[in-house]
């Protein structure tokens, strides 16, 4: 019996408003995963709960609607209240509860009236505690998909975001969407992809996570391909004149709205938000490069804030075997191993 209560109490006070507070929060912002221990695990789940189980605690004890509903009950005093629960404590050390039950006599035991008289209260303090828990976790993804608004314009809010909210959010989401920025206008999020020696350029559409957080794949739109062999032998008809090869005629555009690519073939991966000043997402930059550290991002992965230099003439080539490093397609360093 008292196994079977410790089951209850880890299961309703813990691992139910955690995964409540997962969900309602995945409504607004998609979450980190982190692979915890069991240990680490449990004490997520009580740093979680804290807030409801104290607040639903209030509520019960001091509000006139939630001392009775849901599931109402006769209320007792404090004395009662512990009366019944040292008779369920009794039940449950005792060698044989359903003798102390006494189940279809008439009227019913003391036993049997104490133990439903906690169940009800029980019942009602979960409703509220269960409620309370899927709120926190509706407004934390809510204060946190409100980032791109509110940051810079409230310093608590700016502290608040970078030491509790955006280091619960995935990084892939901070990546590759626009949410560190204003909302309205809507902004496009560009991406220059590199496939083995294939380099495709389009707008990012979605992405996809697999169980433990890491990237799946991205679905692009409005997809370009770049043909490489084309660009060469133009530069090498263009070397010692003054003519310039403009790199945009070697853009291809590829049929169709939707493009997947698995994240298996990406080798490196360029973000582009070209119409945003950068002088306003230094701070954010700098968090985005802190994060991409920590990360096990599967590819070497780029961000920029700047417009895209469309006038360059020399895009990253593909390497001549397996192990040589490539370049950053924007030009700059290789991706770490």
């Amino acid at each position: 019996m008292i196994a079977l209560l410790t089951t209850y109490f880890i299961l309703a006070y813990i691992l139910i408003p955690g995964v409540l507070f997962r969900v309602f929060a995945g409504f607004f912002v998609t979450l980190r995963l982190f692979q915890l221990t069991k240990t680490q695990e449990f004490t997520l789940g009580v740093l979680v709960a804290l807030l409801p189980l104290v607040l639903a605690n209030v509520f019960v004890w001091t509000v006139p609607f939630a001392e009775a509903y849901p599931f109402a009950y006769t209320f007792g005093t404090t004395n009662e209240y512990k009366r019944d629960y040292r008779l369920a404590v009794g039940m449950a050390v005792a060698e044989d509860p359903a003798h102390l039950l006494e189940p279809g006599k008439e009227p019913k035991s003391e036993y049997e009236q104490a133990v439903s008289r906690i169940w009800r209260r029980q019942l009602r303090f979960l409703s509220w505690y269960f409620l309370f828990s899927a709120s926190e976790g509706a407004l934390f993804g809510f204060l946190t998909r409100k980032y791109g608004d509110w940051s810079g314009k409230s310093a608590l809010y700016d502290v608040l975001a970078r030491k509790v909210l955006l280091p619960r959010v995935s990084e892939w989401q901070l990546l590759l969407t626009d949410f560190s920025f204003p909302k309205k206008p809507k902004r496009d999020v560009l991406a220059d992809v590199l496939c083995g020696d294939i380099l495709y350029r389009g707008k990012v559409g979605d992405y996809f996570l697999d169980v433990n957080g890491k990237l799946s794949g991205l679905l692009m739109k409005e997809v370009d391909r770049f043909r490489r062999e084309d660009f060469k032998a133009a530069c090498i008809e263009a070397k010692g004149t003054n003519e310039k090869v403009d790199v945009e005629k070697f853009w291809r555009a590829i049929p169709g709205s939707n493009f997947y690519i698995p994240a298996e073939n990406i080798v490196n991966l360029n973000v582009r938000f070209p119409t945003i000043d950068p002088s306003k997402d230094e701070e954010f930059e700098s968090f985005l490069k802190e994060l991409l550290k920590s990360s096990d991002a599967p590819v070497g992965t780029t961000f920029s804030f700047d417009s895209p230099d469309v006038s360059s003439d020399h895009p990253p080539d593909p390497p001549k075997d397996p192990e040589q490093p490539i370049d950053d397609p924007e030009g700059g360093p290789p991706p770490p191993d």
